[in-house]
């Protein structure tokens, strides 16, 4: 009797596989049936996972997301230093990254710009909660904020994840400017 992968194993080889064909093909030239091909398995095995190519793509997405995130989290929450230095610390850490990441090679592949677009959109979100959290506790301390803490933080991140995305910029330039912007819109700077 042929012995079935554990469900949550064969998720993670059609999440694997997908990405690999991804990269190798592109996204648009891949489908869920070359995908199956590649794994030896029928068709219908990956739309028992997943009920089509953007809802696999999504959930590789979601799992990135994640965990491209986690360090920039903990650097968010890090109340050590002022939070115009914790935002500088994580748009640096984009500036450099891992250029080991599971799916990094896609992401940073010429043409999947718009990829990295989505990428850098979930991120954002996923930290929003984050930053209001910490911006709602240095409000709740007294300082002043120049706009409510959700709006602060949407004006923050989505700054931050603009200023990663612009190529005309060197890292230097990126880093300065944003960490003076944010300390004057944080009330940091005079």
């Amino acid at each position: 009797m042929k012995r079935v992968p554990d469900p949550e194993i064969r998720r993670r080889q059609i999440l694997e596989t997908a990405m690999r064909l991804f990269y190798e093909k592109g996204y648009d030239d891949t489908s869920l049936e070359d995908i199956a091909a590649e794994l030896g398995v029928v068709k219908g095995l990956c739309y028992r996972y997943y009920d089509s190519k953007q809802a696999l793509f999504g959930a590789v997405l979601e799992e990135y997301t994640v965990d491209c995130c986690r360090e920039l989290i903990g650097l968010i929450h890090d109340r050590s230093m002022p939070m115009s230095r914790r935002l500088a610390g994580v748009l640096g850490r984009l500036l450099s990254p891992d250029e080991t990441g599971r799916y990094h090679d896609f992401f940073h592949k010429r043409g999947n710009e718009a990829m990295h677009g989505r990428l850098a959109a979930s991120m954002c979100s996923y930290m929003m909660p984050h930053l209001t959290q910490e911006l709602e506790y240095i409000s709740a301390s007294g300082a002043p904020l120049c706009s409510p803490p959700g709006v602060t933080a949407q004006l923050l991140l989505c700054g931050l994840m603009g200023v990663w995305q612009d190529g005309g910029v060197s890292p230097e330039e990126k880093l300065s400017g944003y960490a003076k912007a944010a300390g004057l819109l944080l009330g940091e700077a005079k």
